[in-house]
């Protein structure tokens, strides 16, 4: 980017009401499918509000907007604001690196103030993003923000060995150098047929363990005040081990603990996991 300072003076004429142009533009092969749709009414922000929000609600789509202006002879073109058309081959490295940001703001938006969204209050606003969560903003008639976070549902597994349960161990740098017990737990994929499949792809990633079959016995709302996200709690008994397949940062060990020594565990602070003390919660219940 090259900055050059000018004259305020140096420019013939203003409009204060722009059209704006929005690509919404979704994967199909080698391509995309384009839609677009003129902005009036508007600044560059809250376009930028309404392109991503409808981006968001579309699969593997990006966005661009650009600012819809006359030539001298009076003819309609585009000049591009955000990104650009995914369809057209870069034709230099400025162009490549405009469709690797575009491509990135699919799993990070840009962050637009809540005075600034697209009609305020009539739809949630994703002002961040990541391949794990999005936290949603809305503003209500009294001005107020209310964010909340946005996730898949997940779950959590309870696998007994023996009367033992299959816990696993190690330290998060959220709660400090001591290392702690937790359930196998996790998000469910899009790839997952369903939670049980889940349920069982966690336990076998996390500790290797197997069960013959997965049984839902109930769920819960961990931080309703700020989530939805509902966690569904699943027993089972192991059949068999395999290798396991722990993430990247992952540095899990697996234990099995009989009642008395959760109890010990509990009491000593060495389980504050609060999903793995309401699944213990709900086991108990049974």
């Amino acid at each position: 980017m090259d900055s050059s300072e000018v004259d305020e003076r140096d420019s013939a004429w203003e409009d204060q009401h722009p059209r704006f142009r929005v690509y919404l533009q979704e994967r199909d092969g080698d391509g995309f499918v384009t839609e677009t749709h003129d902005l009036t009414g508007a600044d560059a922000l809250q376009a930028i509000d309404w392109a991503q929000r409808e981006a968001a609600a579309r699969p593997d789509a990006v966005w661009a907007l650009a600012l819809v202006g006359r030539d001298d002879r009076g003819l309609r073109g585009l000049t591009w604001l955000v990104g650009m058309d995914a369809n057209d081959p870069p034709s230099d490295q400025h162009e490549v690196d405009v469709l690797a940001r575009m491509a990135a703001r699919q799993r990070g938006t840009v962050g637009v103030p809540s005075r600034d969204h697209w009609r305020p209050g009539s739809a949630p606003a994703v002002v961040h993003a990541n391949p794990w969560f999005t936290v949603t903003e809305t503003v209500d008639d009294a001005e107020r923000s209310w964010f909340r976070v946005r996730s898949p549902d997940s779950v959590i597994v309870a696998a007994s060995v023996e009367g033992r349960l299959v816990f696993v161990r190690g330290i998060r740098d959220t709660t400090g150098p001591e290392p702690r017990h937790e359930l196998p737990s996790g998000a469910v994929d899009p790839g997952d047929a369903s939670a049980a499949h889940a349920a069982a792809r966690e336990l076998a990633e996390e500790t290797g363990a197997v069960c013959g079959e997965l049984v839902e016995i109930g769920s819960f709302v961990a931080a309703p005040g700020i989530s939805d996200v509902r966690t569904r709690v699943f027993v089972g008994t192991v059949e068999r081990w395999t290798d396991t397949a722990l993430e990247p940062g992952e540095a899990w060990t697996t234990v099995e603990l009989d009642a008395a020594e959760i109890d010990a565990a509990i009491a000593a602070g060495q389980v504050t996991d609060g999903a793995t003390l309401a699944a213990l919660h709900v086991l108990g219940r049974r």
